[in-house]
């Protein structure tokens, strides 16, 4: 009984360990994430080239995902959904208030890959209570799934994808 007990502590830890290397690692992929974005990237080529998990059909898998429409409508003008365009890309996404104000701070915009990665931060500048606009946003070529979540001032969320590819 020792025995099994030493091997579950000796699981537990090397679980451990392994979570954190894989913090540690990705860490390290946010440091030149962040000064590839010095460089102008919305979306760096390192992070367009992650794998996306998906399920036997194609379909992105994807843990804890919840669709909402309840808080502000979220309208995506530029891309088209589905689209293709030659970069660098247009952004034009409308929010618009249902129950109350538009809560800018709620926003959080993650490209859809195995581990989402957050770009809110890239776009701060371009965020209004109107929504995001961005006129030459660079992004590598390739399909990209984007998702993109904003409550209003009561806390009601909403969430909308978009999946654009870029020649």
């Amino acid at each position: 009984m020792t025995k099994k007990k030493g091997t579950a502590s000796l699981k537990m830890c090397f679980g451990a360990a392994g979570a954190l290397l894989s913090l540690l690692l990705l860490c390290g992929g946010r440091a030149d994430a962040v000064s590839s974005l010095q460089d102008g990237w919305l979306i760096t080529p390192e992070e367009a080239a992650a794998p996306v998990a998906v399920l036997p059909g194609g379909a992105p898998f994807e843990v804890g995902r919840q669709d909402s429409n309840l808080g502000p409508a979220i309208e995506i003008l530029k891309p088209n959904d589905g689209g293709k365009a030659s970069g660098p890309i247009e952004i034009q996404i409308n929010f618009v208030p249902k129950t109350g104000p538009v809560d800018v701070s709620s926003l959080k915009v993650t490209v859809v890959k195995f581990l989402s990665i957050d770009i809110t931060d890239r776009l701060r500048e371009f965020v209004s209570a109107s929504g995001i606009q961005v006129k030459e946003a660079k992004i590598p070529a390739g399909k990209h799934i984007v998702r993109i979540s904003v409550a209003d001032a009561q806390g009601v969320r909403s969430v909308k994808e978009i999946e654009f590819e870029v020649l």
